[in-house]
């Protein structure tokens, strides 16, 4: 076998291994691409009744600069998710916010929207009966301005 022809068969080789890659992944693959696309669909709909640019659910650190807003938080607020560990607590803690904005005040939906995030988004987007309320986070008094 020449050069030449041992040179055409690594791309053929190639090609067969991520086809045999493909046969393995293939389920999870397309699972992870519907429950993505369903997922930037909720958040497209709920920035736009949150009166918010629905384009900013595509760009990845905006969106959640956007999520601050509608909660009410500043800005620099989406940095706390960069904090290991405590950006769990963080997420949690902004789902009941998120919540709370559009009108649902008890503990099964606090539960619901930390557990289920996705469905919960897509149920705040697209019911007819929920509408935004407002931001809801106020943050603590200075103490140089508590009276004691």
């Amino acid at each position: 076998m020449s050069a030449v022809a041992h040179k055409y068969l690594k791309p053929m080789e190639l090609l067969l291994a991520w086809s045999d890659i493909w046969k393995q992944f293939a389920p999870f693959i397309m699972t992870f691409i519907v429950v993505s696309a369903v997922g930037f669909l909720g958040k497209v709909a709920l920035f736009s009744k949150a009166n918010q640019p629905f384009w900013a659910a595509f760009v990845p650190v905006y969106d959640v600069i956007i999520t601050m807003r509608i909660v009410g938080r500043p800005d620099a607020h989406a940095l706390r998710m960069l904090i290991p560990v405590y950006n769990m607590y963080f997420a949690f803690l902004v789902c009941t916010e998120l919540a709370q904005a559009f009108g649902k005040n008890k503990w099964v939906d606090y539960a619901l929207a930390c557990v289920f995030n996705i469905f919960y988004i897509l149920h705040l987007a697209f019911s007819y009966s929920i509408e935004y309320q407002g931001p809801v986070y106020h943050p603590k008094a200075p103490v140089s301005n508590v009276v004691v």
